[in-house]
């Protein structure tokens, strides 16, 4: 009967060795400006994620980043694989009508109505066959590092992860972020940093069916 299944081990993230490090490792933070030309940066709200191959095997893993919000962010990239005992940074944009939005909601309400966001992300990892990954060494990536592979390269990239979301015997790890959303008003940029700990690492193994790939607009030009 069912009654003898024990309970899967909660297991620490370093013992597992398909599982990426993530930095930030709770929530993703995107300051909120209002008139993003006359702050000397180029306005955008984003924010990165480091993702780092810890080192526990000695072949490649893949990572795949989804969100409840595809519409709203940008995510680059979105997939790709990661040598052992490197890293590879996600950017996160923002687009700007919602950032638009969301200042408005704050200047109508307040910060405490952004402070409840229900934007998530999730990044998922595992491993990939020697052959898989050798697919992947030493090729260009447009724009450089942190580019896109070819589209020959995405294509196998997002096959294998369909594969893998299907074959229950692949162990993929799953990690939520949460979405803060914090207008800077200049005065209390500094009062904002911290907290956001309120999850208390909770990270319950059922994935919500929301979550969608995050849609690169560079590649839909063809």
């Amino acid at each position: 009967g069912s009654k003898n299944r024990t309970p899967q081990n909660i297991t620490t993230m370093s013992s597992l060795p398909h599982a990426l490090e993530i930095d930030p490792e709770s929530s993703l933070q995107f300051t909120i400006t209002r008139d993003p030309a006359t702050d000397g940066s180029d306005g955008s709200s984003r924010c990165t994620m480091t993702l780092r191959h810890p080192g526990h095997t000695k072949g490649y893993l893949a990572f795949k980043v989804k969100t409840t919000q595809p519409r709203r962010y940008l995510v680059r990239p979105n997939q790709g694989i990661v040598a052992p005992n490197s890293s590879e940074t996600v950017s996160i944009l923002l687009v700007d009508k919602d950032r638009q939005v969301l200042y408005s909601t704050y200047e109508r309400l307040g910060q405490s109505a952004l402070d409840h966001s229900k934007d998530k992300f999730l990044v998922q990892s595992c491993a990939v066959s020697d052959d898989f990954s050798a697919k992947f060494q030493n090729e260009p990536r447009m724009g450089g590092e942190g580019g896109q592979y070819k589209k020959e390269l995405v294509e196998e990239l997002t096959a294998m992860w369909n594969k893998a979301s299907s074959d229950s015997n692949l162990p993929v790890y799953n990690k939520k972020l949460h979405v803060r959303h914090v207008v800077d008003t200049g005065a209390n940029a500094a009062a904002v940093k911290g907290g956001g700990g309120t999850n208390n690492g909770a990270a319950s193994s059922s994935l919500p069916a929301s979550f969608q790939e995050g849609v690169d607009k560079r590649n839909n030009a063809d």
